[in-house]
């Protein structure tokens, strides 16, 4: 045991070491995290520290963000402390008791500049206490007229988080474990997509439907259907080991105009932008290697890479982006 124990340390700071000489091998296309969580002009300069680490340890271009938390700061002040690298979505977090804007308001922020609504609808268990009143689920009438506004006024859901990750029987995770809980939700979630037609929608983390290979291909299914679906796949990497590698990867190629890069990346200090450049290398390794790289931007797991192509990783890390957020081809100069 204590031999297998030192094979597996040693293993693992062959890796370290290997990783620290990882290069990006596209170091033209740009990247563009569309789900980060920064709220203070500090945060905001130090993503920029971070992207120029990325750039000289390991050669990828990071460069842009839309940021989905409400600031704590002023947004021309957050925009100034990162060179104008950063666009920002209106934020309305736990609904389910009431909503903090309503339509009206998010569409005329839209107008001001922002490039759209992030809408936090998770576990209702998180937020709606036994007992208490609350909207238990994303489809439920009292949201009719604030999304159909929004379908009518042409604002980008730019993260639409629904539900909590459900993992396969043996690891159901400390989220949503309870799979027919779970499944509600998702059932909730299709039924607005499926209402709103015209209402494009960037579900973020994948729409958790990344943690069991039934649910990739039901996210197949809705992405087929319908058109107006996008997915972010923030926070996902960590649960890649979970589901099948060739059926993942084949999801990836499949769905390429449909999928865009993200972290779930939040507050950034000044000492940790070397750590938070090395967490982001390793996920542009996980998509562009075929390597098993030990961890990801969460999380310790060895995760295989899934070696996309090329063309499928330039829409991936900017391209779709490009299509969707208003602002951001102006933004950068594109």
């Amino acid at each position: 045991m204590k031999r297998i124990i030192l094979l597996i340390v040693a293993s693992l700071v062959a890796w370290d070491s290997l990783f620290c000489q990882y290069k990006s091998k596209y170091p033209d296309i740009k990247i563009v995290d569309v789900h980060v969580h920064p709220v203070s002009t500090d945060d905001a300069a130090n993503l920029i520290k971070v992207s120029e680490a990325v750039r000289q340890k390991y050669g990828s271009n990071l460069a842009f963000w839309i940021a989905l938390s409400k600031p704590d700061e002023t947004v021309v002040g957050m925009k100034t402390a990162c060179a104008n690298r950063m666009l920002f979505a209106v934020s309305e977090m736990r609904p389910h008791k009431s909503l903090q804007f309503t339509a009206e308001e998010v569409i005329a922020k839209v107008r001001e500049g922002y490039v759209g609504l992030k809408f936090w609808f998770g576990d209702p268990r998180r937020v709606i206490r036994e007992g208490e009143e609350g909207i238990a689920r994303i489809d439920d009438t009292g949201f009719e007229h604030f999304f159909s506004s929004l379908e009518c006024g042409n604002v980008l859901m730019t993260s639409l988080h629904i539900a909590d990750p459900n993992g396969p029987f043996d690891d159901r995770q400390n989220w949503m474990a309870d799979p027919v809980y779970y499944w509600e939700q998702i059932r909730a979630f299709e039924n607005v997509v499926a209402k709103y037609p015209k209402l494009t929608v960037v579900a973020a983390h994948g729409a958790w439907l990344v943690c069991q290979d039934a649910q990739i291909d039901y996210l197949r299914y809705m992405l087929s259907v319908y058109s107006n679906l996008y997915v972010d796949i923030a926070a996902t990497f960590q649960y890649m080991p979970l589901v099948n590698h060739e059926n993942l990867r084949d999801f990836y190629i499949e769905y390429q105009d449909r999928i865009l890069y993200g972290t779930d990346g939040g507050r950034v200090s000044g000492n940790a932008t070397g750590n938070t450049a090395d967490r982001y290398a390793k996920t542009f390794a996980i998509l562009e290697t075929d390597q098993t790289v030990n961890g990801s931007f969460f999380g310790n797991q060895p995760v295989k890479g899934l070696n996309l192509p090329r063309e499928v990783l330039e829409k991936i890390y900017y391209k779709n982006a490009l299509k969707l957020y208003p602002g951001l081809k102006e933004a950068m100069n594109l």
